[in-house]
């Protein structure tokens, strides 16, 4: 019986191979005999894959694709964070992820590796694997829809964050800081120290690691900043120029 990836999915993948992350790979070997890795075609009606649907078992999009794929993220702290981002959001019932039903991952390291499916609660994964790559599943009645994992692709215009006058601080240095763990930057530790004292935790060390880059999409959010993960002329001037909260 035949099997391919639904377009949808192979989208997301390229994207995501773009950023550095590896395809694993969306239609199952011979030891995958149920569930979304699998072609409907190959499963009974009885399977989770089509049993569980919202659309009923035989709302297909296409019988002869495969409704899940694997991001490989290698372990890799940077590529784990954007996981742990779709995670959250999947647990917050985000609308515009409401095509996607499951994720099987460890997007924490020294965490378990969590399993997700939509309408239960998040709980320990209990087979195997899935600690360097994550498992993300479509309905298969909606495995036409792209979910823009990884990119906005163009349908929410990103809102021009208000501009920030910083009165107070040292001038913004002049080019945009962003995430780069093993490289000391006395740029990074100035604003890092604003932010310590600002109530937040992160270390001041000068090196732009997941901690800091954690504290800067959190402040971005807390401020409707424009959450990018980068510390540029903005996010600089509003860590000296916005009040504390």
């Amino acid at each position: 019986m035949a099997c391919s990836c639904s377009p949808a999915i192979s989208a997301e993948m390229v994207e995501w191979v773009r950023l550095g992350g590896g395809n694993s790979g969306c239609c199952g070997n011979a030891a995958h005999t149920y569930g979304f890795h699998c072609p409907a075609n190959k499963v009974p009606s009885s399977d989770y894959s089509r049993r569980r649907d919202p659309a009923g078992p035989n709302a297909c999009k296409n019988w002869d694709w495969a409704c899940a794929g694997d991001f490989g993220h290698s372990g890799k702290s940077n590529l784990r964070a954007k996981h742990a981002e779709i995670l959250a959001r999947l647990e917050a019932n985000d609308a515009k992820l409401s095509m996607l039903c499951e994720f099987i991952g460890q997007p924490w390291s020294g965490k378990p590796v969590y399993y997700w499916f939509r309408g239960e609660s998040i709980r320990k994964y209990t087979g195997s694997g899935h600690d360097t790559w994550s498992h993300i599943s479509w309905w298969r009645s909606r495995s036409d829809q792209r979910a823009y994992l990884w990119t906005d692709g163009g349908a929410t215009p990103t809102p021009t964050p208000t501009p920030v006058v910083n009165k107070t601080g040292p001038a913004y240095p002049g080019y945009v800081l962003g995430y780069a763990p093993s490289k000391f930057d006395s740029n990074v530790q100035t604003w890092q120290g604003q932010m310590q004292s600002r109530g937040w935790t992160v270390g001041v060390d000068g090196y732009f690691g997941q901690q800091t880059l954690g504290v800067v999409k959190g402040f971005q959010q807390e401020k409707n900043l424009g959450v990018d993960g980068l510390i540029g002329n903005i996010t600089w001037n509003a860590a000296w120029g916005l009040p504390v909260t």
